[in-house]
This record gives structure tokens, C-alpha cells and sequence, in this order.
């Protein structure tokens, strides 16, 4: 026996089951969108991608959000993300400061923590004597959500001197931030 769903104005949906023992139930959630049956574990269900070229600078000692910022709402609450930032033009204006470099996550609209520990993901050293090098960054996060709440993803970063500056990125170039989250 076959379900047969029709459209309001054309056309149909059906459901066909084929033969099998026992008894078996389809449960539909009570929500809208996309409606996931089954993945296979580290399918790509989503990704989202941001980038800047805006000047993005502290002087401050303690995390600082970036500002580039990647939203995602969890298709799944078993979801497995991977963060990378990338590109950019970053580097410290004095010689043997050291630029820390970590990823934080906001889940549901709460106050950002960091994603895996206390130590920095990206870690970037000036030594020299003209203070300038200038480097592309690179870092990658994992991240167990473990629930279906709104998630955002962000970049923060601080000076080990509050007497020079850490640039995360200068204008002249992009920096990018992306997100993908994968069936866990």
C-alpha cells in the first residue's frame, strides 16, 4: 500500500514502502525546513565562509574578538564543525611580541568561549630587529556542538605587549573565516 500526498494545486508526493516483517515507524519532526533521514558520518551538511579586508588591530593583552564573525544553525545536534581562518596580512609592530590567536564560538545568543582550550590555535612571533614581518595566518578548530542552537563562529586574538600593536589582518588583503559542519 502506497501513502499518496498530493500538491495544493498540481501534482503528488507518494510513499512507497516496500515489503517488510515487522512493524516500522518513520518518525517526521515537528519543524520546518530540510527534513534529514539518515547520513552517513562526516557527510558535509553545511558550510558558510566570510572574509574581510578591513584593518583589524588591538593592543590589548587579553582575547579580542575579531569581528569576522560565521552564523550556523546545527542541522543536527550530533553536528561536528571545522573552523579555519585563513589569509590575511598579520603580524606585530614590535620585535619579539608575540601575536595568540584563538577561535570562540556563541552558542544561542550566549557570551563567546573559547572552542577547545586555553591554548592559542595560532601563535605568531616577531623577532628581528626592523618589527615588521609580516605573516599569511592559518588555524583550525574542532568543535562538537552537541546541540541545534544558533552558533556563532569567531576569531579572537590579543598582543603579549600592551606597548605594541597585533594585527590580525591589514586592509590591503582578505582575511577569511570558514565554517563546515559534518554529520557526527
Amino acid at each position: 500500500m502506497a501513502l499518496v500526498i498530493k500538491g495544493s494545486s498540481s501534482g503528488q508526493v507518494t510513499v512507497d514502502v516496500p515489503a517488510a516483517a515487522g512493524t516500522n515507524t518513520l518518525v517526521i519532526p515537528a519543524e520546518s525546513g530540510n527534513i534529514i533521514t539518515s547520513v552517513s558520518t562526516g557527510t558535509l551538511l553545511n558550510i558558510v565562509s566570510v572574509q574581510s579586508n578591513s584593518t583589524i588591530s588591538t593592543t590589548n593583552t587579553s582575547y579580542t574578538a575579531s569581528g569576522l564573525q560565521a552564523s550556523i544553525t546545527p542541522q543536527t545536534v550530533n553536528s561536528k564543525f571545522l573552523m579555519m581562518t585563513s589569509g590575511g596580512n598579520t603580524f606585530p609592530n614590535n620585535d619579539s611580541t608575540e601575536i595568540h590567536i584563538n577561535h570562540y564560538v556563541s552558542v544561542g545568543g550566549a557570551t563567546a568561549d573559547v572552542v577547545i582550550d586555553s591554548n592559542p590555535r595560532g601563535l605568531l612571533r616577531q623577532n628581528g630587529t626592523n618589527g615588521e614581518g609580516k605573516f599569511m595566518q592559518s588555524t583550525l578548530s574542532f568543535y562538537d556542538a552537541n546541540t541545534t542552537s544558533a552558533l556563532v563562529f569567531e576569531p579572537y586574538f590579543k598582543t603579549s605587549h600592551s606597548a605594541s600593536t597585533a594585527y590580525f589582518n591589514q586592509g590591503s588583503v582578505y582575511v577569511q573565516l570558514t565554517v563546515m559542519e559534518f554529520a557526527g
